[in-house]
């Protein structure tokens, strides 16, 4: 089947184009702390876990308007739409809150532009992962939004990956089964029921990444349909499973698990290690899944400002192997550094080259997966060009 994705250019201006207005946070939890039936919607705070809004809960009893997509004055057939909600993603650009439940076969989401809670239902058939009731494989547990602004949905047996858009004809497309990577060993995205459950989040340069139960982290290049084994979650409590992950304004990594309350954790996605707890003093609701609309890598790129310029050339970029070439031409002789920083506006290396002159840029081995920012200043340490660098 035809894909559609974005080219590098367009994932690069999207990855500073999301603020820190939408790095809003969703959790699913129960209606008090402990209970795990998943009926209720709340947005917390990305610095402690505190609750900033509740979209739903049951005991709140409040007044809720249905619609179908396929018709609008339909009300949806089946279980009540809040009812053991499996997975959900947060569309900043529609401000939306999509879901599905752990039984039903439709994406349903919450228009939060409304001033009443109104749930859309999509009854499209493409969205039908099997029976949930047979076989728990069937059920989506993973929801993430993507680069391309489209959203993602897995099967807990990774044999159903769904693509779906947002605009007014949303379109659901099955991409099919994801396989694992040549590497991944005796670790595999389809192992039962170890590797299911979880959740998803994206990235700035298209990839998608899931998190199981267990905290294994898996790597989903979506035009290959291949799942790559990277790491495990490092430093988690004892017990702590993986239920829940979204990404706050800072790049970061934000976990939380559906047996837990005493916080949620913030994990550095280069080394996967936590690297703090995100709580306050009353703890955290427990959460089967959380959403946000933030990807990784995409963090305090935008206060950048970037000139590109002809006279100098960039080649490959995003970088084969963290190796990439950089050419000085037609300018006044002299002598010009280079300089390669990381989001946080750390020199990651610093190279001296002439013009007319093509200088072969190795970046350490240990460099991680990011959005990168090279310079070119001159003798006078005037800048004379200054580029994003995707390093996959």
């Amino acid at each position: 089947m035809k894909k559609l994705f974005l080219p590098i250019s367009a994932l690069m201006a999207l990855s500073v184009s999301v603020s820190a207005q939408n790095a809003r946070i969703f959790a699913i939890t129960g209606d008090v702390k402990g209970n795990v039936n998943w009926n209720a919607v709340r947005e917390i705070k990305s610095t402690d876990g505190t609750v900033k809004t509740t979209l739903y809960t049951p005991s709140a009893k409040p007044s809720i308007s249905y619609q179908s997509l396929q018709n609008r004055n339909k009300t949806p057939n089946g279980e009540a739409p809040f009812s053991a909600i499996a997975a959900t993603g947060y569309d900043a650009k529609s401000n939306r809150l999509y879901f599905t439940n752990m039984r039903g076969n439709t994406l349903n989401y919450v228009d939060l532009n409304e001033s009443n809670l109104t749930v859309v239902n999509n009854e499209d058939a493409t969205f039908n992962t099997g029976d949930k009731f047979k076989s728990e494989a069937n059920i989506i547990t993973r929801m993430c939004f993507g680069a391309d602004g489209a959203g993602y949905a897995l099967s807990n047996d990774a044999e159903h990956l769904i693509r779906f858009t947002t605009d007014s004809k949303p379109v659901v497309t099955s991409l099919g089964r994801i396989s694992d990577g040549a590497n991944n060993g005796d670790k595999s995205i389809h192992t039962a029921p170890t590797s299911w459950g979880g959740d998803m989040v994206g990235d700035a340069m298209g990839n998608l990444y899931v998190i199981n139960m267990h905290s294994d982290v898996y790597k989903i290049n979506t035009q290959r349909m291949v799942a790559d084994y990277i790491g495990s979650i490092k430093g988690l409590p004892e017990g702590f499973t993986t239920n829940g992950a979204a990404v706050n304004e800072d790049g970061d990594l934000v976990v939380s698990s559906a047996i837990y309350t005493e916080s949620y954790f913030k994990v550095d996605f280069s080394t996967l290690k936590v690297t703090s707890p995100v709580k306050s003093e009353g703890g955290v609701f427990n959460a089967s899944d959380l959403a946000s609309s933030n990807l990784l890598y995409q963090a305090k790129v935008s206060p950048i400002a970037v000139a590109t310029s002809d006279k100098v050339s960039v080649y490959p970029n995003p970088t084969v192997g963290k190796n990439f070439q950089v050419k000085v031409a037609n300018t006044v002789s002299g002598k010009y550094t280079l300089t390669v920083t990381d989001n946080k506006g750390r020199t990651i290396l610093s190279n001296n080259t002439t013009n007319n002159q093509t200088l072969k840029v190795n970046l350490p081995k240990s460099t991680p997966a990011g959005i990168y920012i090279l310079r070119v200043t001159n003798a006078t340490n005037q800048a004379i060009h200054t580029q994003k660098i995707v390093v996959e």
